[in-house]
């Protein structure tokens, strides 16, 4: 127990260390050519102990699908959207990531049935620390992930947003520019 929890604190402190150089811009990224279901198999596997009582469903609408970026951070957004899917929502149900070239962006989306995310908190669950009222207390965190995710897409050049309705669920996407491919 105290050896998981050392690991979860020091994930945190990277966490927290990767915002401050993200937003002093210090952070220098390792761009390279990343195959997206590779980021995505990555993201599933590492994550794969706390999404165990659900089932996943990847869709990737091409196989050589691509984004230039740090791996890494690419995977930390990915991995921090499935664990708060798995966080949030019903026990045993679905969790969908699925990935599509949508003009000269690549949309990646996580995608899970549970309770619904505000209006007015759908930009703010972005901002560092802030976590909605209504779920503070339903699953532990700090209110630093997604703070984190939404630099690390703007250090690409990408976006994120999420869209939730009680009967649709909430879907966290993800948009980064598109490697060029050649012949097109």
């Amino acid at each position: 127990l105290i050896e998981e929890e050392s690991i979860e604190l020091n994930g945190l402190c990277t966490r927290l260390l990767q915002t401050a150089r993200l937003e002093a811009e210090e952070l220098s990224l390792a761009k390279v050519d990343v195959a997206v279901s590779q980021l995505i198999s990555n993201a599933v596997t590492e994550h794969a102990g706390k999404v165990a009582d659900h089932q996943l469903e990847v869709s990737v609408s091409d196989a050589n699908l691509a984004v230039r970026g740090d791996r890494d951070l690419l995977t930390m957004i990915l991995v921090q959207y499935i664990d708060n899917a798995a966080k949030y929502s019903i026990p045993g149900s679905t969790i969908g990531i699925s990935a599509r070239e949508s003009r000269s962006e690549v949309l990646i989306s996580v995608h899970n049935i549970g309770p619904a995310i505000r209006i007015e908190d759908r930009n703010r669950i972005f901002e560092r620390f802030y976590r909605s009222p209504e779920t503070q207390h339903t699953a532990p965190g700090t209110g630093v992930g997604l703070s984190i995710v939404k630099k690390a897409a703007e250090a690409h050049r990408g976006h994120v947003w999420v869209i939730s309705d009680e009967k649709e669920g909430t879907t966290f996407y993800l948009s980064l520019p598109q490697v060029a491919r050649s012949g097109r």
